[in-house]
């Protein structure tokens, strides 16, 4: 009887600790990545252990761990951290908790406020699918915001040179529920522009033919009196003039290879309903 006491006190404790937390994060308007795991129960010190190997894998962000043993439920709240970083760092913590045999089932990830507008609904939410099987391999459940109800579906144009990122790219944003158009260089992506008018093109920069700048340029010139489609850029250039070039002549965001499909899908959708 004691010892349930006890367990329900200690229940009790963490449960105010996290909701102050939740609180703290939603009242500040901070972002805060979540992770959450089933996992066994190792001692206060193997959850300590944890939060210093995640500080050290982030240096300077500041970690909560909250264990809780009667769901075994481990939840990771990291401030500062989108999701594209959150979902990153959770395949190092997942591979962690493995070789501490520690770890009892998937990895749920979100992100306060990509994943939702209430962190405890984002925790409900990623608790709840821990115990699904994942048809991949890497046991990670991303949680995302419920999906934009569009009145038709956005048309993406993608300019892209290399066929094996066209055709990832095109089939992972098919399945967002785009209406996805390609073009392989700069002058078939001025074509399809005109005759397709989408709401939003991802070109890289270095295309033949006529390359990204030109299309850009191309594209500004065309929209002066009117609403201009959106411009990602999604480059293997990396110099910080050509990020800083692209924003002056007027883009909307500006990606490197290689990158996050996390993170590409949630700028899209900012950008999209912005």
């Amino acid at each position: 009887m004691k010892q349930n006491t006890k367990t329900r006190e200690q229940a009790s404790k963490l449960n105010g600790e996290l909701a102050y937390f939740c609180r703290y994060y939603e009242a500040s308007n901070l972002t805060c990545g979540m992770i959450a795991a089933r996992c066994r129960q190792r001692g206060d010190d193997g959850w300590e252990k944890l939060k210093k190997f995640v500080e050290a894998e982030r240096p300077g962000i500041a970690v909560q761990v909250f264990y809780e043993e009667e769901d075994k439920r481990l939840l990771i709240l990291m401030e500062d951290m989108n999701l594209a970083n959150t979902h990153h760092l959770a395949l190092t913590i997942k591979e962690y908790l493995q070789k501490q045999e520690q770890l009892a089932g998937s990895v749920g990830v979100g992100s306060y406020p990509e994943s939702g507008n209430a962190i405890q609904g984002i925790l409900a939410e990623m608790t709840a699918r821990l115990t699904q099987t994942l048809p991949y391999h890497s046991g990670i459940q991303v949680i995302m915001q419920q999906e934009q109800k569009w009145e038709r579906p956005p048309r993406l144009l993608l300019v892209e040179h290399d066929p094996v990122v066209q055709q990832i790219l095109a089939v992972r944003l098919a399945r967002n529920g785009y209406e996805i158009y390609l073009a392989q260089d700069g002058k078939e992506g001025k074509q399809k522009i005109q005759q397709i008018q989408p709401d939003l093109v991802i070109t890289e920069l270095t295309l033949p033919v006529m390359n990204g700048y030109q299309l850009i340029d191309w594209v500004q010139e065309q929209h002066e009196q009117a609403d201009p489609c959106k411009i990602v850029v999604l480059t293997d250039r990396r110099l910080e003039e050509d990020m800083s070039q692209c924003f002056q002549k007027g883009v909307a965001d500006f990606l490197t290879k290689p990158f996050s499909p996390v993170e590409l899908d949630w700028r899209i959708k900012r950008l999209l309903v912005s």
